[in-house]
């Protein structure tokens, strides 16, 4: 998305662009864009203009969810350019994800700080039918970093207690509507599977900005990568990724690593401005890890 206003599509062998999608005057494109399994089609974020403010700090970003911005989650198809509204609030959403091999489901979230958020994770229909909510959070609950296991199995999330330093990882069955605490953690801010979510990556961080009462989340900073395996409960750091988690040239996350499984699942290709500016860096996975107990 260019300019919260263009979805362009690349050719990467002529490195040619075409134009897929243009948001309409009165909107603005939000936040991440996700297409479907065979890449036909995509879920995206419109606002509109009029509630729209640049989200350049995380200041601004606890301000705009108290705005109630009006958006919309739609769906564009990648060969036409022709776009449908799924569902329509005047709520801030955010983070729409395909299901895997499933077009049918979708998930989006309640966007803003996590201890405000009714309720952040939510499922809908395609076609605009069954909105429907993943966890109900208990009381001091936050839930965070959803995503969906690349097999369409599960969406996995986050959550984590005021006043508590771990994490819990929990797993939403979307057939059952069941979630499952699968394993507790170190403070890790993102998640991410391999492909049959036997294996997870997570980046270690400190007392989230994304929240308002900061002194009552506050947590130890930990530079840490780490890979939980989840039939055994265990896991074991990586490598450093020593972000600074700062905002750079008004991007709030660019800095934030982002932690995800080369295919194989032989290394972790993360973010980081250990060095200086935020660049990409890959960490292979040892050979033989010191397995640690959750």
């Amino acid at each position: 998305m260019k300019n919260d206003r263009i979805l362009l599509e690349v050719n990467l062998t002529t490195l040619a662009e075409r134009e897929v999608y243009r948001v309409s005057d009165d909107w603005v494109g939000y936040g991440t864009w996700v297409a479907n399994s065979d890449c036909s089609k995509l879920v995206g974020i419109e606002i509109a203009k009029s509630d729209w403010t640049p989200l350049n700090d995380w200041q601004i970003f606890h301000d705009f969810f108290h705005k109630g911005p009006h958006c919309r989650l739609l769906r564009v198809d990648l060969r036409s350019g022709e776009s449908q509204v799924i569902h329509e609030e005047k709520i801030w959403l955010g983070h729409p994800i395909y299901r895997p091999f499933d077009d049918h489901t979708v998930a989006f979230c309640h966007e803003g700080p996590h201890d405000l958020v009714d309720a952040r994770m939510w499922l809908v229909n395609e076609d605009g039918s069954h909105v429907r909510k993943v966890k109900a959070h208990a009381p001091g609950e936050s839930c965070t970093h959803e995503f969906w296991v690349p097999d369409g199995s599960a969406l996995i999330y986050v959550s984590y207690l005021k006043g508590q330093q771990g994490r819990t990882i929990y797993r939403f069955d979307p057939e059952s509507g069941v979630n499952e605490a699968l394993m507790t953690m170190p403070a890790c801010s993102h998640l991410m599977s391999n492909f049959d979510g036997t294996l997870l990556v997570g980046d270690g961080s400190g007392t989230p900005v994304d929240v308002k009462d900061t002194g009552g989340y506050s947590i130890d900073n930990d530079p840490w990568l780490y890979v939980f395996n989840v039939a055994e409960k265990r896991y074991f750091r990586v490598a450093r990724h020593d972000t600074s988690w700062a905002t750079v040239a008004n991007s709030r996350q660019v800095t934030h690593p982002h932690p995800s499984f080369t295919p194989d699942d032989s290394a972790i290709l993360f973010s980081s401005d250990k060095d200086g500016k935020p660049a990409i860096y890959i960490a292979k996975l040892p050979a033989h890890p010191s397995m640690l107990s959750a």
